[in-house]
C-alpha cells in the first residue's frame, strides 16, 4: 500500500517548492510507492532509473523529464549506471498570485487535472531544442544556494517549465486550451473544481447550477471544451480516485465503488475493466508487487 508522504518542510516551514538531487544506489530493492499533493517533476542526470505508477512504467535517463500529478502514487528504482536524477517538488498553488485573470487558473486546473491523454514523458532528445535542461540545473543553484530572493527565482523556472509542458498540450488539442481563450475558462475551471469537491455525489443539474448557469449551456459548453460529455467526465473522475485508493488503502473494491460514487460494484468493475484491462482487484496487485523488481 502506498504511503502519503505529506508536505516537505525546511527549518520548520512548510515548502511550497523542494528540490532535491538524488542518487540511487545499484541494488534492488522492492517497489514502495507513496504519494503527496505536489506536481513533482523528475529530470534525469546521469544513468536510468525506473519510474513507476499506478498507470505506467517508464525509464528515466539523462536529459529527459516526466511529470508525477499530485496524489498519483510512484516510486523510482535504480535501473543502471549511477542513476542520478533532480525532483522538483511544487504545489499547484505557486503558478498563481492573488491578482490574475480567471484564465491562468484555468490554466493550473489543467496541470492538476490527471487525464488520460496528456503527454508526462518528456525525452531528451525533443526537450533539447527547448532550455529546460538549462532551467532545472538553475533551479537546483537556486536551491541549494539560498541567494537572496531564491523563492521568487524558483518560481520563476518552474513557471517557465509549466508553460513549456502546457502548450506541448495545448499543440496535441488539450481540453481546456481553447476555452481559456474563448472566455468560458472561468466557468469550465469552476465546474471542475466543483467535480472534484463532489465528484461521488452530483449531477448535472446541480453543477450547472452552482456554476449560475443553465443545465442546457452548461452541457454545451462543457463538451465543447472537454471533448467529452459532463457524465463520461464525472466516471473519468471518480475511476482516477478509485485507482488512487486501490493504491493508497487497503479498502476493498466494494468500499471503494461506494466511496467514489458508483451505483453498483459490478458497474465500476465493468467501467474499470474498459479503462484498464483488468479487474480493481488485479490492478492493485500488478502495481503493488510484493517482490523485488528483476535487475537491468
Amino acid at each position: 500500500m502506498a504511503y502519503d508522504e505529506g508536505l516537505a518542510k525546511r527549518n520548520g516551514i512548510t515548502l511550497p517548492i523542494q528540490c532535491i538531487r538524488m542518487v540511487l544506489k545499484p541494488h534492488v530493492r522492492a517497489l514502495s510507492m507513496h504519494y503527496h499533493d505536489y506536481t513533482e517533476l523528475l529530470f534525469g542526470i546521469a544513468g536510468t532509473a525506473m519510474v513507476s505508477t499506478g498507470s505506467y512504467s517508464c525509464l528515466l535517463s539523462e536529459g529527459d523529464l516526466v511529470l508525477i500529478h499530485p496524489g498519483e502514487a510512484h516510486d523510482v528504482l535504480w535501473h543502471s549506471g549511477q542513476a542520478t536524477y533532480l525532483v522538483i517538488k511544487f504545489l499547484p498553488k505557486v503558478l498563481l498570485t492573488g491578482e490574475q485573470a480567471s484564465p491562468a487558473h484555468g490554466y493550473a486546473l489543467l496541470l492538476t487535472e490527471n487525464m488520460p491523454d496528456k503527454q508526462c514523458i518528456f525525452r531528451a532528445a525533443e526537450l533539447k531544442k527547448s532550455d529546460l535542461p538549462q532551467r532545472f540545473a538553475h533551479l537546483m543553484e537556486e536551491w541549494e544556494d539560498e541567494r537572496f530572493g531564491y523563492e521568487l527565482s524558483l518560481r520563476a523556472d518552474i513557471t517557465h517549465i509549466f508553460l513549456y509542458i502546457l502548450r506541448r498540450w495545448q499543440e496535441d488539442n488539450l481540453p481546456l486550451a481553447e476555452s481559456m481563450r474563448s472566455g468560458q475558462g472561468s466557468l469550465i475551471g469552476h465546474a471542475v473544481a466543483y467535480v472534484r469537491e463532489h465528484y461521488s455525489d452530483l449531477t448535472e443539474e446541480e453543477t450547472a447550477a452552482a456554476c449560475g448557469v443553465s443545465r442546457t449551456y452548461f452541457s454545451r459548453c462543457f463538451k465543447r471544451a472537454m471533448r467529452i460529455g459532463f457524465s463520461a467526465y464525472v466516471c473519468a473522475v471518480r475511476l482516477r480516485e478509485a485507482e488512487r485508493l486501490l493504491l493508497t488503502t487497503s479498502k476493498s473494491v466494494t468500499e471503494i465503488a461506494e466511496e467514489v460514487g458508483f451505483s453498483t460494484t459490478s458497474y465500476f468493475i465493468a467501467r474499470f475493466r474498459e479503462l484498464h484491462g483488468v479487474t480493481p482487484h488485479q490492478y492493485r496487485e500488478s502495481a503493488l508487487p510484493h517482490g523485488n523488481l528483476p535487475e537491468a
